[in-house]
């Protein structure tokens, strides 16, 4: 019988090597909660090139935009948000929830490949710290959804990602095409095809 001899440094190398296309997991929610004023920062990589990004980067949330049309619909989506905030708290404390003992600090980084589309629906949930029961706005936008606990974190927001929106049409090379406010009732009606009734409200998709 033929034997051979083969060296650990060897065998640690099959183990340590798989496939660089092979992934053992998949993200597929991710959840951030806005409440209070947000520290929103907006960065643009590669203005008037094929390869022009728009960086929004939000707390633990780093979102890459590759065209205008995805960061036109994402103030749309936000739009959806402020239609659906009847209820909500104009600014709620954090934590809702009393802290853990321990907490992992996840960094979510999302590239946007393709057009976002979602929804906003109220959601309802007891605050901790206030005693009570609060609505909020959950907005789902995959993977990502936001629970918008409040209209000062709404409206900071909306803020930057007019800002990012802004931006996006000068440095895209498509830009102009994408400039019409998402929000206004003329783009709304010339744009129906983008929307679909969901419950009492509309989605963008």
């Amino acid at each position: 019988m033929a034997t051979s001899q083969v060296s650990a440094r060897q065998l640690v190398d099959q183990v340590r090597k798989p496939p660089l296309d092979r992934r053992a997991g998949l993200v597929t929610a991710v959840t951030a909660m806005l409440a209070g004023e947000q520290q929103i920062f907006v960065d643009v990589v590669g203005a008037h090139s094929g390869d022009a990004r728009i960086v929004v980067r939000w707390g633990r949330v780093v979102m890459t935009f590759t065209s205008a049309e995805q960061v036109q619909r994402m103030v749309g989506l936000f739009g959806l948000a402020r239609q659906a905030m009847v209820g909500v708290d104009q600014r709620v404390p954090m934590p809702v929830v009393e802290a853990p003992i321990s907490e992992v600090a996840v960094l979510a980084a999302i590239t946007w490949t393709h057009t976002p589309s979602g929804a906003a629906s109220v959601e309802r949930m007891y605050h901790e710290g206030m005693r009570r029961s609060i609505s909020y706005v959950a907005l789902s936008i995959s993977p990502v959804t936001f629970h918008i606990l409040d209209r000062d974190g709404l409206n900071s927001a909306s803020k930057a990602l007019v800002r990012a929106h802004q931006l996006a049409v000068t440095v895209y090379p498509d830009g102009a095409r994408y400039a019409g406010d998402p929000n206004a009732a003329a783009w709304q009606r010339a744009n129906r095809r983008h929307l679909k009734p969901r419950g009492g409200g509309w989605s963008h998709r």
